[in-house]
């Protein structure tokens, strides 16, 4: 019978089977010849004696072959309790070879994993890579998921659909676009699409009432860590329902995905903040409730203290926030968090802009400080300080301070990231929480010009709707994002319907004229009795990632680009022919 190489067990024993896989480690005593051959189930051990020994002796690694044989016990002493496969072997009667292989560039053996290839190298030869089982599992976990994702929907009634990928460029709205040259109309470009955003609202148009699709995106952004130039999102869209609707709709998502892929159970409903309150309490509009340190506003406090630095600021309108960290064991050298690393703290503050960032401890139910006289300086307010952050002994407390409130919230935000995570103290593995009440438009920093905060075709509430004219700035948006332990995972919102209100917003932008040139045929679209609908896309690569505990989305991605965001299989990206890019596209190469 046919067998793969990680099935085998003492039920087969007796058992005539055919096997194929690489060759991976090669042993040879002498009278016998062991070799394991894998694929990507497991391993399991050929015996090669006598004939079939002298035409194994030709083989090496990664060779691939084709045996036949039969199943025997391994004696006591040559088991091996480690591999699933480990009580048996495959006495081996033939052998075909089937292609040999170079030597590898890198070591595929498992118990090998520790002296692993730099990522680079094993990005050039991604297809070796893959043949390591830790390698290969994170694959199949992400096949797993979007296995169960696509079951769920379709149980729920959702067509899946394919919009286009070359689109209309669309680039005075959102991130750079990867262009397309037409051949056929020279001259003319088309975009990869950054996302189905205007195609699966037409679905809406066209009566379709329920959409998704796992598709593939293009954004031309800065390389990082949880990025790549092309990522997969899990796109929906449906007609005549609300936020509660498609929140709920993804929470049950998630349970399923949990129970199938993670064999752990979800409890529903998520955790809600609107973003006021996550920026206040957590200084992040995507904050990881996995520990429990909050914000809090010290200003009155710092007015009323000695400490003139937080004093000023307090005085000319800025703000003062603290935050007080649990379980930080505070040891002034030998510990985690020690004077050494507090003080890096506070160049990762100024680095990120933050101008005034102190540091306390606590000890004895007391402030202090190195050096002393910064906590001197806050004895007459201590009590207040103390009443409002409850810390412990051997807590670690941050006070920030700025006159711009935004860069204040912002920046702690990030040191409390970063604290919690050198503490380690989460409640929990996985912590939701959705994030609802977006305002609608921000200013720009530089220019001041509003902006959408999420993306120009979210629709205001109801509530805020009247102060589109007169106060634009206080317009509350029906947008909902979902994060997980820190990472924003989704995000949509319910569209704006109404050709004239979609103008409408982007009038308010300034965007008037671009708006008709780029968005026409959308405005086309939407004054066709366009039902009321919604939204939400899901970043799948950073979703696997984040399920199987990893924050590298590069390791759930088949073939992945580097950090420089080249495609190290095939050399891309590549030059072209000046020559053909004048001849086939009308395009001239400019220098």
């Amino acid at each position: 019978m046919d067998v793969n190489c990680g099935e085998l067990r003492e039920a087969h024993i007796g058992n005539d089977v055919t096997l194929h896989g690489w060759c991976r480690y090669i042993r040879d005593h002498g009278g016998k010849l062991f070799i394991d051959i894998a694929d990507k189930h497991g391993i399991t051990q050929l015996v090669f004696e006598g004939a079939a020994k002298s035409d194994a002796e030709k083989l090496g690694r990664e060779y691939m072959v084709e045996v036949k044989g039969v199943v025997n016990k391994r004696s006591d002493e040559t088991t091996n309790q480690k591999m699933p496969t480990g009580g048996i072997e495959v006495a081996v009667k033939s052998l075909k070879l089937l292609n040999k292989s170079k030597i590898p560039p890198f070591e595929l053996i498992e118990e090998k994993e520790k002296f692993l290839a730099n990522e680079e190298l094993r990005l050039e030869y991604r297809y070796l890579d893959l043949r390591r089982p830790s390698a290969l599992k994170r694959i199949v976990f992400r096949d797993k998921i979007v296995k169960s994702i696509r079951k769920y929907f379709w149980e729920n009634e959702f067509m899946e659909l394919e919009t286009p990928v070359l689109v209309r460029d669309t680039y005075e709205t959102g991130s750079r676009t990867f262009l397309v040259p037409s051949r056929s109309n020279k001259k003319t470009f088309y975009s990869l699409a950054q996302s189905p955003q205007f195609y699966k609202q037409m679905c809406m148009v066209a009566g379709i009432e329920k959409y998704f699709q796992v598709v593939k995106c293009f954004r031309d952004e800065d390389a990082r860590e949880d990025r790549q130039p092309e990522f997969t999102q899990v796109d929906l869209e449906v007609a005549f329902k609300d936020e509660a609707y498609i929140e709920g709709l993804i929470e049950e998502m998630m349970v399923r995905v949990f129970k199938e892929a993670l064999g752990k159970r979800l409890k529903t409903p998520f955790d809600h903040l609107t973003y006021a309150e996550a920026m206040e309490n957590y200084g992040s509009d995507k904050p990881d409730l996995r520990y429990a340190n909050k914000l809090v506003d010290i200003t009155s406090e710092a007015k009323k203290s000695s400490y003139n630095i937080l004093k000023r600021v307090a005085e000319n309108n800025g703000k003062v926030k603290a935050i007080a960290f649990s379980g930080a064991k505070y040891d002034q050298k030998k510990g985690e968090i020690s004077e050494a690393y507090m003080l890096k703290i506070i160049e990762l503050a100024k680095s990120l802009g933050l101008k005034g960032l102190t540091w306390l401890y606590v000890k004895n139910k007391s402030m202090m400080s190195e050096p002393m006289s910064i906590s001197e300086s806050l004895k007459g307010v201590e009590k207040e300080l103390l009443r409002k952050l409850s810390p412990k002994d051997g807590d670690v407390i941050i006070i920030g301070a700025d006159l711009s409130e935004r860069l204040l919230l912002d920046v702690m935000g990030k040191l409390r990231k970063e604290i919690s995570q050198k503490i380690g103290a989460f409640d929990s593995d996985y912590r939701f929480v959705w994030i609802d009440n977006f305002p609608l438009f921000e200013a720009d920093e530089v220019t001041h010009k509003l902006k959408p905060s999420h993306n120009p075709v979210t629709a205001p509430t109801d509530a805020t709707l009247k102060l589109l004219d007169s106060d634009p700035e206080r317009v509350i948006g029906k947008q909902y994002d979902l994060s997980l332990n820190g990472e924003e995972i989704a995000g949509g919102s319910i569209r704006i319907s109404d050709p004239e209100l979609q103008r409408k917003v982007f009038k308010i932008m300034g965007m008037e004229d671009v708006a008709e040139r780029t968005f026409g045929f959308m405005f086309k679209a939407l004054s066709y009795g366009t039902p009321p609908h919604g939204g939400i896309a899901i970043g799948l690569d950073r979703l696997v990632a984040l399920l199987w505990g990893e924050s590298n989305i590069r390791d759930f991605v088949l073939f992945p680009k580097n950090k420089r965001f080249d495609l190290l299989i095939d050399g891309s990206p590549s030059e072209i022919n000046p020559k053909r890019l004048k001849d086939d596209f009308g395009i001239a190469f400019i220098e």
